[in-house]
């Protein structure tokens, strides 16, 4: 079988590749190999390896610089899996598009279904809403698509709030971090598993629904995250003396993007699709450490 994961080098990606199953057929290309602004060279690339199933993980994730460069998000996050939705629908090929939180407004005050309406206050938010709607239509006749919404993603690689704490605990002795958005992060361990069941159950899952969400158990901020990261990195010898987290505001934390101020994804809807339950997000956060340590 084989499997095209688009964002390989990312920190998502990575850990896809790392969890292959050793029957699947990896298409890894680089960015220079399959540029997802480029609408041509995706059409082509996917037209001349016709892969069984696309995992695009890839996407323009600065969520400030979104709305300085909307133009180039929208290729990237929307145009890009419209393009391989066509292409895949006409060869009968499957695609798993990871999506996002931010395709709510964060109005709500209890977890958002799989079910409730899109409601973008971003222009990453947008693309990735406008992302799902236009695949939808294109794929989910013939069961082609499933989407994979996560959240606040966090892993021992890669660019993330995590990576971002440690280094400001180890050089700063205050930090000030915003309290009042309330969500709960995701591993990209888990993910990268959930992933992989997908592909393996592919008929049974996406004959059942074409949107899950997947994220670690509980309730957080990230001011929340921010102060456990200090103490489970004090407590593994990778801190000596955390810094002091002080929480904020949101709007005494002046960003570009607009920011859902509560995010919650409800994962009932997908317990069915992996035999081990998403861990508490706490203890998934000092797995996430440990791996750090390991490596170290």
């Amino acid at each position: 079988m084989k499997i095209l994961i688009t964002g390989s080098s990312g920190q998502l990606g990575k850990e896809i590749v790392a969890q292959k199953p050793l029957s699947m057929e990896l298409l890894l290309p680089k960015r220079n190999e399959l540029d997802l602004s480029n609408k041509i060279i995706c059409k082509n690339y996917i037209n001349f390896h016709k892969p069984d199933f696309v995992i695009n993980s890839g996407a323009f994730t600065n969520v400030d610089l979104a709305e300085k460069e909307s133009d180039l998000c929208f290729a990237i996050n929307a145009e890009a899996p419209f393009i391989f939705a066509n292409a895949i629908k006409e060869y009968g090929g499957n695609l798993l598009q990871i999506s996002s939180d931010y395709v709510f407004d964060g109005r709500k005050n209890f977890p958002y279904e799989t079910k409730d309406n899109r409601n973008p206050i971003s222009s990453y938010g947008y693309s990735k809403a406008k992302c799902e709607e236009m695949i939808e239509e294109i794929l989910t006749p013939n069961h082609q698509l499933v989407i994979l919404r996560t959240s606040w993603l966090l892993g021992p690689q890669g660019k993330n709030f995590l990576l971002t704490m440690l280094n400001l605990h180890k050089t700063k002795n205050k930090l000030k971090v915003v309290s009042d958005q309330i969500g709960v992060l995701s591993s990209t361990f888990d993910i990268a598993k959930i992933c992989w069941e997908i592909i393996n159950n592919w008929n049974l899952i996406s004959k059942k629904h074409h949107i899950f969400h997947r994220t670690c158990q509980g309730v957080s901020s990230w001011f929340d995250i921010a102060v456990e990261i200090g103490d489970i990195a004090k407590r593994y010898g990778i801190l000596k003396n955390p810094a002091e987290v002080c929480p904020i505001k949101t709007k005494d934390y002046l960003t570009l993007a607009k920011r859902p101020m509560f995010s919650l994804l409800d994962c009932s809807g997908s317990n069915g699709i992996d035999n081990v339950e998403c861990q508490y997000w706490r203890h998934e956060l000092e797995n996430i450490i440990s791996k750090i340590k390991d490596k170290q």
